[in-house]
């Protein structure tokens, strides 16, 4: 199984709060479950996808990011079908994302 989250389930947003707090839920209920099918040694896999802002045309950042720190859709949607075949654990993307997303913000740079 794959699971879409959201970098805002840990990186706050103003006048996010409903979603931050939902997506952070899923993130919680997604992660037990994946740590009970380990424990069953399930030969059912959960990848909790972690994604990041990402360059969507004409609608506006939820953050102030550099380019280089926005991805693309098409190399989204690539990993999420590679994460699907190789099943790790977490699959996020941008890969740096939520670490700079969350030091972002944390100096107030958002």
């Amino acid at each position: 199984m794959f699971v879409a989250s959201s970098t805002l389930a840990a990186v706050p947003k103003s006048g996010l709060a409903v979603l931050s707090a939902t997506k952070h839920a899923v993130n919680g209920f997604f992660y037990s479950l994946q740590q009970e099918l380990i424990e069953k040694k399930s030969e059912v896999t959960l990848t909790v996808g972690e994604i990041g802002e990402i360059a969507g045309g004409d609608k506006m950042p939820l953050f102030t990011l550099p380019d280089w720190m926005v991805g693309e859709k098409e190399e989204c949607a690539g990993g999420i079908v590679d994460s699907i075949i190789t099943r790790p654990n977490t699959f996020t993307y941008p890969k740096l994302h939520p670490f700079l997303a969350k030091l972002f913000w944390f100096f107030g740079r958002t």
